[in-house]
């Protein structure tokens, strides 16, 4: 029997429906309509409820809340494409690597709206969120024919539309009828629900695995394999080491290594060829799920990016892409010292309504902190500096960013324990001149 990897649980011929007769949540009764369908999903780890207890079933999703879930549902580690896919993707945000990687033109997963924007917080309709299932999961969607209009009877629906393939392909694959999907109107442009998402996507696994089972049947070498080490060039290298190359066209070059033991590690890549091409990276510690939460974003000084960083042991992707296609570069990494509060594993606690003074001092370029959250509580990171600096907040893995918006720098948010008990961690970079000293003062209140 077959077996696939979904959101890094491996799973059997077609999906087991998993339902618990206590149920998950307190607001998703045994008559609900996909209650099956959340509580499986749950169980795979690609959906999540709130921090009260509850999934709110009825709320809406936005659409890059919906697209996590597909690379989750799929088994997907986004690649680090980061850097001006879409003007309103916030940078080191929590959903810049799935929109950009999704955005790519090797995946084309999704397009933005005519005005260049992605609007990552806006509700996903049922025709969008049918496109991203069809195109992150790989399932088939052929071209509507003359006997496939016969399936869109909708009153709303116009077979000249551009969903109206993914339409009649969810009716014969069977993503589709769902609990209220099955009337005289389909309403294209209506908001989809989180359960009506459990329900799209469960069904959506179960016909991709039903599109393999019939691949294999009709040939044994159906099985494919991807062309990523073709799009993404992927080096394997021992720490620490130097490289010169050329991109090619934008894509980035990742170096994959391991880090035995806590290092303070220096990376440093610069443009080389004529093109006035500027290069951005990033560092990335990886898990079995592939990112992990713990990562570094470089000082970018044109063709020139750096990244200092206190590393424990683990496993590491430094990941850098250009601007100008096919330009040569080199990246040189060592060894390095620092001034002990360069990295995750370094990061210096705060306590509660209590305030830290530091200073960047000329070429350091992050600060790190920490702090402790043992009960839910609305507060607010605070940060005044000297100078403009980069601020970012991260959540332990074990938290799971229910909505929108994660923790912002000087601005409101509701956090919560997490369950494993770990730290949230400040990082407070320098901009601008690297020879500035800067000084700042950061409260968690």
């Amino acid at each position: 029997m077959k077996l696939f990897r979904v959101a890094g649980v491996m799973v059997s011929g077609l999906l087991p429906f998993v339902v618990l007769a206590a149920g998950v949540f307190s607001d998703v009764s045994d008559k609900y309509p996909f209650k099956g369908e959340i509580e499986s999903l749950v169980r795979a780890g690609v959906v999540h409820g709130n921090p009260d207890g509850k999934f709110y079933p009825d709320r809406n999703v936005n659409r890059a809340e919906f697209l996590k879930m597909l690379y989750l549902a799929s088994g997907k580690a986004p690649k680090a494409i980061y850097g001006g896919c879409f003007p309103d993707i916030e940078r080191g945000s929590w959903y810049e690597l799935f929109v950009c990687d999704a955005a790519a033109k090797e995946n084309r997963f999704v397009q933005g709206y005519p005005d260049g924007s992605f609007r990552p917080s806006a509700p996903v309709t049922r025709t969008e969120a049918l496109k991203m299932l069809f195109t992150v999961l790989g399932i088939h969607a052929p071209d509507i024919t003359t006997e496939d209009r016969e399936i869109i009877k909708f009153v709303d629906i116009s077979v000249a539309a551009w969903y109206s393939k993914y339409i009649s392909a969810a009716f014969l694959s069977g993503v589709l009828p769902i609990a209220g999907h099955d009337g005289a109107r389909f309403y294209p442009d209506r908001e989809l629900s989180r359960g009506e998402a459990a329900a799209y996507i469960w069904n959506g696994l179960r016909a991709l695995d039903k599109q393999r089972a019939q691949a294999a049947e009709k040939s044994s070498s159906a099985d494919t394999k991807s062309a990523d080490t073709d799009l993404y060039r992927v080096k394997e290298v021992k720490f620490p080491f130097t490289d010169a190359d050329q991109f090619q066209s934008k894509r980035p070059t990742s170096y994959i290594f391991m880090i035995s033991g806590k290092t303070v590690a220096w990376a440093h890549v610069a443009i080389t060829g004529t093109s006035a091409s500027q290069v951005t990276c990033r560092l990335y510690l990886l898990d079995a799920q592939g990112f992990s939460s713990e990562y570094y974003l470089g000082y970018q000084q044109g063709s020139e990016c750096s990244i200092r960083a206190a590393l424990r042991p683990g496993k590491y992707q430094l990941q850098v892409q250009p601007t100008v296609a096919d330009t040569a570069f080199s990246v040189e990494t060592k060894v390095d010292t620092g001034d002990e509060n360069d990295g995750f594993v370094e990061a210096v606690p705060v306590a509660y309504d209590s305030a830290r003074s530091g200073v960047l001092e000329p070429n350091d370029l992050y600060d790190w902190y920490s702090f402790t959250v043992d009960k839910e509580r609305t507060a607010t990171v605070e940060l005044s500096s000297t100078s403009s600096v980069e601020c970012i907040v991260y959540t332990p893995d074990s938290v799971d960013q229910f909505g929108f918006t994660g923790p912002q720098c000087n601005v409101s948010y509701d956090y919560v324990p997490p369950e494993d008990g770990a730290p949230y961690v400040i990082g407070i970079g320098r901009r601008g001149d690297p020879s500035q000293r800067i000084t700042y003062t950061v409260k968690w209140r």
